[in-house]
């Protein structure tokens, strides 16, 4: 079947925390928590016909119904592969001591966050103790996550957890084994929801890598295919990309390059860090077209043009030509002082944009509810980072001849020479 989104909300009542039902990629049990206020815009749950359909509508990312028939066949196989490990026997059923201990760590009947030490203390020694009934905790886990619910912990808790799912994505990590691997997996392929997705598939890298990439690629072209339908209203789907990104390998350039058409500058940054320059080739390719794209593709070639050659060839014959227009050139000037495109929304880089980033940094799209910001990899570039793109900079000025381009080269320089005291006897 394929993928069903149902949509729930926070309990009534609930101040700083609430349970809501999640999006998910396959058919879900119901809930025994009854909802009210919408966590997301409520709406019909897609049914499987209008995605079996969805070849007749406007998407590059009608999803794979041969894909979706054999999702749970998978599960079992891929876990039985999984070298050094056991076949994956069907899980027990929960004990009552489990069910008793993840209804303690997630009180759905009367949502709250622990926040005296007493509370916080008791919470985690249930957390131990049930990480330590192993597969039966995993059964328990298993069932909580497939009642499609969660309980917000709220920011800043102190019990280390956004929410129940996220802690319990962990436990299973914690537990570990066949049975872990198989309760991820499973979790894997059932969520829409694109923050989970990718945490999933770095858990899965954790429990056994590199043996599961094609899950999570799999994974995160359904939930694409799932938004480019409005399947999934409200959702930013930048950790998507991350998957596709650090997972991927060519195979996933296509992917990109038909996201770009709604997710043009998601799209851009994952061309421009795919591994091994994977996706150079079709950044350069658009940039020598005339398709909207050109401004995002030339902003990733102007991000990695000291570590590709290729990419700044491809730049300055671009500035050679007079191909790139005056209103084109203050979108280079940061990206050629070292700056670097950043998800808002990342679930895998650890650079998040800081408290008072200012506005020019941070931008959002609504086409697509893109968040994304600028930002040096790091505080404090290398002398030999800055040397050649000083470089890059002074082969620039020599072939350009727009007044826009010479000041904005100007500016990129300029800047490059305050992130590093030490070149500035260094400027061309």
């Amino acid at each position: 079947m394929r993928r069903a989104l149902l949509v729930g909300a926070l309990v009534a009542g609930a101040t700083s925390c609430g349970a809501w039902l999640l999006l998910t990629r396959g058919p879900a049990p119901k809930s025994a928590v009854e909802l009210a206020a919408p966590r997301v815009k409520p709406q019909e749950p897609p049914q499987a016909a209008d995605l079996k359909s969805a070849g007749t509508e406007k998407s590059s990312f009608a999803p794979n119904d041969a894909s979706a028939q054999t999702a749970a066949a998978r599960v079992e196989p891929a876990v039985a592969e999984l070298a050094g490990l056991p076949a994956v026997e069907p899980l027990p059923e929960p004990t009552p001591y489990s069910r008793q201990l993840l209804g303690a760590l997630c009180r759905l009947d009367q949502p709250s966050v622990p926040r005296t030490p007493e509370q916080v203390a008791e919470w985690k020694q249930n957390l131990q103790q049930l990480i330590a009934q192993g597969p039966p905790a995993v059964a328990a886990i298993r069932e909580f996550l497939q009642k499609n619910v969660d309980l917000d912990f709220g920011p800043g808790n102190i019990l280390g957890y956004a929410s129940a799912r996220a802690a319990m994505f962990h436990a299973l990590v914690q537990i570990g084994g066949a049975e872990g691997l198989a309760g991820t997996l499973q979790t894997l392929q059932t969520t829409a929801d694109p923050r989970e997705i990718a945490v999933l598939a770095q858990n899965l890298e954790k429990l056994a890598p590199g043996l599961h990439r094609q899950e999570a690629i799999e994974a995160s072209r359904d939930a694409l295919a799932m938004a480019a339908l409005g399947k999934l209203e409200g959702a930013d789907v930048a950790p998507l990309f991350e998957v596709l990104r650090s997972y991927g390998d060519t195979s996933v350039v296509t992917d990109l390059m038909q996201a770009a058409g709604q997710w043009n500058y998601y799209s851009a940054i994952a061309l421009a860090q795919l591994p091994d320059g994977a996706g150079i080739p079709t950044l350069i390719e658009m940039a020598q077209g005339t398709s909207g794209g050109r401004l995002n593709a030339l902003e990733m070639l102007a991000q990695v043009s000291s570590q590709y050659p290729e990419a700044r060839a491809a730049l300055v014959e671009q500035a050679r030509a007079n191909r790139i227009s005056a209103n084109m050139w203050p979108y280079l000037t940061p990206l050629l002082a070292g700056d670097l495109y950043h998800y808002q929304d990342s679930a895998f880089d650890s650079l998040v944009a800081a408290p008072g980033t200012p506005r020019s940094k941070a931008a959002h799209v609504v086409f697509g509810n893109q968040h994304f910001y600028t930002a040096p990899a790091t505080d404090v570039l290398t002398t030999e980072e800055i040397n050649q793109r000083l470089a890059l900079i002074k082969e620039l000025e020599s072939v350009a001849s727009d007044p826009a381009a010479l000041k904005a080269l100007e500016q990129s320089g300029e800047l490059l020479r305050s992130r590093h005291p030490q070149t500035l006897a260094a400027s061309p």
